[in-house]
């Protein structure tokens, strides 16, 4: 997969596009009332769904994502999947956040219209669409199986299931779905290639199964850990795009690789309320891509806005907007 001395750069018929996935953080209005069980508190939700779409809107992305703020965390929904029950709080990585782990008990049934069902996509009807989803590896990780023999069928019946909810969005017109992969970043961070192989070998062919059928781009995105020594392997994965946490992996580690898929840049780090200068970033970014050979790139947030204050989550937002036009501009000549 490496290749040296080609020329470098995005094509110029392709721009730059942008996108925020994820849990967004809740207003002060509905921390309360959720903590009230509120009476109205599901058009509460929608209410604060709405918000989220015209701040994306505004700030000029490309995609509307569904904020999320009614998942309490990303496996939470699932428990709906027959087979799924819920179990203990733990927390998710090294975060201030925690997840409630799901114990399979029974073979995974009744699925398919779950991720659809706590997504307001018809909110975002003349949007272009993005929705979010864990990917197996993680999911499979993060969670307990009690059912399945071994831990190929285990994750095997998670990926149908997963394939299932991404076909239902695809064809509700949904046109990315991302497969958020922290738990790969963070296992494979710093391993050596043999130790992981035979690991790497199925987290491929999973994901191949996740998209069959798929008619949306199906992406993968890791954070959590530095992917850079992986990176050459993750290129033969089945998928449309593979996105990476620069403040983990650094673009320079992508240099020598002939990137034939779309890159997702998470540029605009959601863990912390210090603001990015965006016309720093967006040269930082414009010389950057003039190195390396890639076919697409959409930038994003590093992360879930989840960790942020409702304000400054506002801002990041605004932030990843203001880069990807001023990133556009300097692709184009516009910018000196």
């Amino acid at each position: 997969m490496m290749v040296k001395g080609k020329s470098k750069g995005i094509p110029s018929e392709a721009g730059i596009e942008s996108y925020a996935v994820g849990i967004y953080p809740r207003s002060q209005l509905l921390v309360t009332a959720t903590r009230k069980n509120h009476p109205n508190l599901a058009e509460l939700f929608r209410k604060g769904k709405r918000s989220w779409m015209n701040v994306q809107r505004r700030a000029g992305l490309t995609y509307i994502a569904d904020p999320m703020i009614d998942w309490d965390d990303i496996f939470r929904p699932f428990a709906r999947v027959k087979g799924i029950s819920l179990g203990p709080l733990n927390r998710f990585f090294e975060t201030n956040t925690f997840y409630r782990r799901l114990i399979v008990h029974d073979e995974l049934d009744g699925y398919g219209s779950i991720a659809k069902s706590m997504l307001a996509l018809d909110l975002m009807k003349e949007d272009r669409k993005v929705a979010s989803l864990p990917d197996p590896y993680t999911f499979t990780m993060l969670n307990e199986n009690r059912y399945y023999r071994s831990y190929e069928d285990y994750i095997f019946a998670v990926a149908d299931m997963l394939n299932a909810e991404a076909k239902k969005l695809a064809r509700e017109g949904v046109e990315i779905i991302q497969f958020n992969a922290p738990s790969i970043a963070y296992d494979f961070n710093g391993k050596e290639k043999a130790e992981i192989k035979d690991r790497l070998a199925l987290i491929k062919d999973v994901m191949g199964k996740v998209k069959k059928g798929v008619s949306s781009k199906v992406y993968i995105y890791f954070y959590f850990g530095n992917i850079a020594g992986i990176f050459d392997e993750l290129l033969d994965m089945k998928v449309d795009g593979l996105g990476i946490d620069t403040s983990s992996t650094k673009l320079t580690s992508l240099i020598d690789y002939n990137i034939d898929v779309d890159l997702v840049i998470g540029i605009v780090d959601a863990m912390n309320t210090r603001m990015e200068e965006a016309k720093s970033m967006a040269s930082a970014l414009d010389f950057m891509l003039g190195k390396i050979d890639v076919k697409h790139i959409i930038l994003t947030t590093n992360n879930s806005l989840e960790y942020l204050p409702y304000k400054f989550a506002v801002k990041k937002v605004s932030l990843l907007g203001k880069i990807a036009r001023l990133l556009t501009a300097k692709q184009n000549g516009l910018i000196l």
